[in-house]
């Protein structure tokens, strides 16, 4: 009888559990083995709260609240508020500037002189006149000069419009990583939320079974520990998830005060479109990304800097030129007379051709062409390392789901026969659970970490492959 009444117990202490479980909110759904067919892919420096308590695996998703931000809305409020990026901004109109700087011409000059002018008054003893002439000196651009620094000029434009679009590309790719850790943070106290009702759910069974005559105290004390370690897990859970909108808070320009009410709309896992091979991920990356595009736009800039220093060889001609010259014919009693002049003046490229700045400038475009090399590369490692990690996620989420998955809840439904029927004792049973916490926790985990796989694949690439 007392073998049957302890069967009795444990099979309700296990139904209040799964009640519980069955109480809160689905969090994700496991997909038919026909959707696993359709499906197509992680930043260390980001970590995944810990689990505890009981869990049960998932059903559904919540993408969060309706009014919740989603991940286009991010990306369009960065872009216009984030104050890193509309300081670089403030470099274009800069640039642009610059180019209407080096297409000014240069001013012409203008001297008065008066010429001859004597100590002592000029007679007709004192042959002499004195003559007055106002002068223009006009410079002339001969070698286009001008021409050349308006080309240097736009090609550094170009290459600063590349940078700012580089700039976007690694704040958006921060901001990706700050948006899923505020999902994860969400999911994870949502987690916990599930193991504390679970942990309470058991320790009221365990302190009614408790009052049974010849009931172990053991099984309570465990399930306190259990109770006060998963409370400990939900405070945790709160304080990831509101430094988390913190973060995200400060990347969006959004005041301190209403980053605790930040909510966004999104899954750790959106649906996948088809991603191409390799091979295609890395040329699509070598002709979009705007790190790699910069420094092409640099071997312009560095042929176009050459070109000015070939220019400036030879200097400018300038055109004096006198309208009106007067000569005061007066004190030596003869008539005035008045007459213009003009001339040219220039220098003659003898001993300097600039041929210092001409071999520095090509030095320089050799020393471009080695660093677009080297950018290439790595723009290619980039991508090949988060297409093998996009991948290797990809196919853990799926073997997580087809075997492993289904083999714990097998387990676990068989400790809960056993445990309920008095074959094993609790502690053996709450080892079961452990394993399928841990198995639960490993899903989360990997489905966090092929989220992240996705979005540091369209970091790579520099396209927004995957949603």
């Amino acid at each position: 009888r007392s073998t049957a009444r302890a069967g009795r117990q444990r099979g309700s202490l296990i139904s209040n559990v799964e009640r519980s479980a069955r109480s809160a909110r689905p969090l994700y759904h496991a997909p038919r083995r026909e959707d696993l067919a359709k499906r197509q892919p992680s930043d260390p420096r980001h970590t995944v709260p810990r689990l505890y308590g009981l869990l049960e695996l998932p059903t559904g998703e919540w993408e969060g609240p309706a009014h919740g931000m989603t991940l286009d809305q991010a990306i369009a409020r960065l872009l216009a508020e984030n104050a890193e990026l509309r300081s670089k901004r403030f470099e274009l109109p800069q640039a642009q500037a610059d180019v209407l700087t080096a297409g000014q011409r240069a001013n012409p000059l203008y001297f008065i002189s008066a010429n001859n002018v004597p100590y002592q008054p000029y007679s007709p003893g004192r042959f002499g006149a004195v003559q007055y002439a106002p002068t223009l000196v006009q410079p002339f651009d001969v070698n286009n000069k001008r021409g050349a620094r308006v080309a240097a000029a736009s090609q550094v434009q170009r290459v600063l419009g590349m940078q700012y679009q580089n700039a976007v590309r690694l704040a958006v790719h921060e901001l990706y990583m700050a948006y899923t850790d505020v999902i994860v943070a969400r999911e994870s106290l949502r987690y916990a939320q599930v193991g504390l009702a679970g942990a309470k759910a058991m320790l009221t069974a365990a302190q009614t079974q408790l009052r049974e005559p010849g009931q172990s105290e053991s099984d309570q004390l465990h399930m306190e520990i259990q109770y006060e370690t998963a409370r400990l897990d939900v405070d945790q859970a709160r304080g990831e998830l509101l430094r988390a909108k913190h973060h995200l808070a400060a990347l969006l320009d959004i005041p301190r005060h209403q980053a605790a009410g930040l909510e966004v709309r999104g899954r750790i896992r959106p649906p996948e479109p088809p991603v191409p091979d390799r091979d295609e991920l890395v040329r699509m990356a070598l002709s979009v990304r705007p790190d790699v595009l910069a420094y092409r736009q640099g071997i312009d800039r560095a042929h176009a800097d050459l070109n000015v220093a070939r220019k400036e060889r030879v200097d400018d001609v300038f055109l004096v030129y006198s309208p009106f010259v007067y000569q005061n014919n007066v004190p030596i009693g003869k008539q005035s007379v008045s007459s213009f002049s003009l001339g040219v003046m220039g220098s003659i490229p003898l001993f300097d051709r600039n041929q210092g700045e001409i071999r520095r400038a090509d030095v320089n475009v050799s020393q471009t062409r080695t660093a677009l090399a080297g950018i290439e590369r790595q723009a290619a490692a980039e991508v090949e390392s988060a297409f093998v990690e996009y991948q290797a996620s990809r196919d853990a989420v799926e073997r997580l789901e087809r075997t492993i998955l289904p083999v714990s809840e097998r387990a676990r439904a068989i400790a809960h026969r056993r445990h309920a029927a008095g074959q094993i004792g609790a502690f053996e049973y709450f080892s079961s659970l452990r394993d399928r916490n841990e198995v639960v926790r490993q899903y989360r985990d990997t489905l966090v970490r092929h989220r992240r796989g996705m979005l540091q694949l369209n970091t790579a690439v520099g396209r927004r492959l995957l949603p």
